[in-house]
């Protein structure tokens, strides 16, 4: 449950738990635990299943409204991602669906996103901003995000992603300065993270630098969309301010993977997103050799990765980047805890941590990606309680 040398996924076999107020209290061996816990309260017997830490999405963007189908179906028959994001095509599509939304319905969407999401194993997701894009609908997606947690045991880490375009029909130099001077000091007190996305079809290194360095100085931790079109300045801007995430990565270089293992950054990686989008394979190997934290996201959003499913996530890193199961495992659960500054609460169960498990149909945990697609899911437990589908 936690990793150790003798094992990088910590099993136990035949193994229990007990959790009080929503945290473990004991976790140990089943023929043990009557012996040290009194059982006074709700009782589930997993009947031999694997049971392993809720999941880790350390990357979604789950408060938008509108389809993006036809952007999908366009690039199976050979248009790019990025001859996508152009007038009022891609992300600003999205931006006016979202505009368009009023709270009660993008709450609804978004708390059917959640239900997906705790459906299928993750009871922790990072949460981006991004598709408002001014004062007034980036507020109204916070204010969707606050709504969720109130109804949603799935834990909501919000993070400010307004440097995710620059909207259309705005000036460039006026959409910086309002996002500097007015939106990040707007909602430094509702988001743990602040986002920049660091690519030619949004920000350049020198506009990415000043907004995460304005960002750093109001006390946001910071994330970096970074490398994933191109390759760019995105990965090193990341490591010099030693941002919690770098994000995607499929262009980041030998040296700029180094710089973010020495400043210890989290590479969070997309399959989804790089699957749909026909994107080259991140640098696994340099990840490897500089023992560089990988954390695996299902980057959930409407334009690449229209998927709440960490283990098909999973199970394409496996497939299409050659990732081992522990990795994928661990990236899931541990090191996306850790790039949340979560480590040892969740993505892991131990004495202190949050009481966030899944009972999962499979032989063992590295089988997960074995079932590509299917979901092995049988319950899920979030804060201690079992959830079930309202």
């Amino acid at each position: 449950m936690l990793p150790a040398e003798s094992d990088p996924l910590g099993r136990i076999m035949d193994g229990a738990l007990a959790a009080r107020q929503g945290r473990v209290i004991w976790i140990g061996a089943d023929r043990e635990l009557e012996k040290v816990v009194e059982l006074d309260g709700d009782q589930l017997d997993a009947a031999g299943a694997c049971v392993m830490p809720g999941l880790v999405d350390a990357h979604t963007h789950p408060v938008f409204a509108g389809t993006r189908a036809d952007e999908f179906l366009a690039r199976v028959s050979g248009a790019s991602y990025r001859t996508q994001q152009s007038d009022e095509r891609g992300i600003a599509s999205t931006v006016r669906a979202t505009r368009d939304a009023d709270a009660g319905t993008l709450l609804e969407l978004t708390q059917s996103r959640a239900n997906r999401f705790l459906a299928n194993g993750t009871t922790t997701i990072e949460a981006k901003t991004g598709y408002g894009l001014d004062l007034e609908h980036e507020a109204k997606s916070f204010a969707v995000l606050r709504g969720l947690a109130g109804r949603s045991p799935l834990r909501i880490v919000p993070t400010f992603l307004g440097a995710h375009v620059v909207p259309p029909g705005v000036d460039r130099a006026a959409y910086l300065r309002t996002l500097i001077d007015e939106m990040l000091p707007a909602f430094e007190r509702r988001a743990e993270f602040c986002d920049a996305w660091c690519d030619e079809p949004a920000f350049t290194a020198a506009e990415t630098r000043a907004i995460l360095s304005r960002a750093k100085a109001l006390g946001y931790r910071l994330r970096v969309h970074a490398a994933q079109l191109a390759p760019g300045e995105g990965p090193q801007i990341a490591a010099e301010l030693e941002a919690s995430s770098a994000d995607h990565l499929e262009f980041a270089t030998p040296a700029q993977v180094d710089a973010l293992a020495k400043a210890g950054t989290v590479a969070v990686l997309c399959p989804g997103a790089n699957f749909t989008t026909r994107g080259q394979r991140p640098p696994i190997d340099a990840m490897r050799r500089a023992e560089l934290a990988m954390a695996i996201a299902s980057d959930l959003n409407p334009g690449s990765s229209n998927a709440e499913s960490l283990p098909l996530a999973m199970s394409l890193a496996c497939v299409a980047w050659g990732m081992t199961a522990t990795e994928v495992l661990l990236g899931a659960t541990v090191h996306a805890a850790r790039s949340l500054h979560l480590e040892g609460l969740a993505g892991c169960l131990r004495v202190g941590s949050f009481a966030d498990c899944i009972v999962l149909d499979v032989e063992s945990p590295e089988a997960i990606p074995y079932y590509l697609g299917v979901n092995r899911v049988l319950q899920t437990v979030a804060g201690g309680a079992l959830w079930h589908l309202s």
